[in-house]
């Protein structure tokens, strides 16, 4: 058996398609062309070896199959959105863009104590590490 993977963001666009009910308003919401909407939905059909939208010039309707994939498809971008979120909160960051003649001499203390307090200096206030 070939293991075929997906292309997260043409399940997206599928799902966009399936909720919206528009090639247009999907390509909108992903912030695509229409054009590459289909193609994206096209080769995910092709990968799935099913039609997945039945649509005319006026109308987009999702097909047994394509009703049947949906919920499989909002499960693998939830599990793929908690996974990425898990990574990007351990990495928090901030940048601060200021001059230094407009901060003063205290910006380079400010900034050595904010990284001695960790990434929960945030959480706790920055207000405390300017008294």
């Amino acid at each position: 058996m070939v293991i075929r993977r997906l292309d997260l963001d043409a399940v997206q666009a599928f799902v966009h398609i399936a909720e919206l009910g528009s090639f247009t308003r999907a390509a909108d919401a992903c912030q695509m062309t229409q054009s590459a909407v289909s193609l994206k939905l096209k080769r995910l059909e092709e990968r799935l070896d099913c039609r997945l939208v039945d649509r005319t010039p006026r109308h987009v309707q999702l097909s047994s199959q394509g009703g049947a994939f949906l919920h499989n498809a909002h499960e693998l971008l939830a599990v793929h959105d908690r996974a990425t979120a898990t990574i990007a909160a351990s990495r928090e960051r901030l940048a601060i863009g200021i001059s230094d003649h407009v901060a003063g001499p205290e910006l380079p203390a400010l900034i050595a104590r904010m990284e001695r307090s960790g990434p929960t200096a945030l959480d706790r206030g920055t207000d405390r590490l300017l008294r």
